[in-house]
């Protein structure tokens, strides 16, 4: 099935230098960090299910407040196995959004109009909830003064969450959100993709399938936050 949502990171591999291996922040964050955490200095470590503890890991660092095409923004940083993104997000009271991306320094940029509702209202994350909506997708390859664009498309996504389970990763044990996200491209309802996420409030993204999908997604292994 051809993929609908995830931006052209194949295509950037094989011309943009290899991301640095992340090390693991030792700074340990005391206090509290909120529901969906957004505070600078925070970092998780994750690695492929099917990897070995000591493997090189992926790192997601809150770099912190920025601006993304003209807009205020937190910047998350992911970087590690051969990966260098950074996510740009608004996080307030009505939940986080996700306005876009930038790979490899800036090598490709994605823009989402409107922003992806990524999660809801903290009281609103409950067992059955579902949110979603539509959004246009405008990927651009940046190279210099040149500006080619390569994905310009209206995506229809949901989110539902599915129950609540208890699971136990590398980081240890957590009774997570799981949570579903279906995509689909509106001009043909057969095209869709699903990606699985395990939510666990005041620490995060514990499973994402989103990205290493063929190596069975990342799992959580560490964070220097308590």
């Amino acid at each position: 099935m051809r993929r609908i949502a995830v931006p052209l990171l194949l295509l950037l591999v094989a011309c943009a230098p290899r991301a640095t291996e992340p090390q693991t922040n030792t700074t340990l964050i005391q206090g509290s960090v909120g529901f969906y955490p957004a505070q600078p200095g925070l970092d998780w470590i994750y690695l492929p299910p099917r990897a070995a503890i000591g493997e090189p890991p992926v790192r997601l660092s809150v770099i912190g407040p920025t601006t993304f095409e003209g807009q205020p923004a937190i910047r998350y940083r992911l970087s590690g196995r051969g990966l260098e993104r950074s996510y740009y997000r608004q996080v307030d009271a009505s939940g986080v959004r996700l306005l876009g991306m930038e790979d490899f320094d800036r090598l490709q940029v994605t823009r989402y109009t409107p922003p992806i509702q990524e999660y809801p209202p903290q009281a609103s994350l409950v067992v059955g909830a579902r949110w979603g909506g539509q959004t246009r997708e405008v990927i651009e390859l940046r190279a210099g003064n040149n500006i080619t664009r390569v994905v310009d498309r209206v995506l229809d996504y949901t989110y539902t969450v599915l129950g609540k389970s208890n699971v136990t990763v590398p980081a240890g044990s957590f009774e997570v959100f799981r949570i579903n996200w279906e995509v689909r491209d509106p001009r043909n309802p057969t095209l869709r993709e699903n990606f699985e996420l395990w939510f666990f409030p005041g620490v995060g993204e514990i499973f994402s399938s989103v990205n290493f999908s063929e190596q069975g997604g990342l799992s959580l292994i560490d964070r220097n936050f308590r």
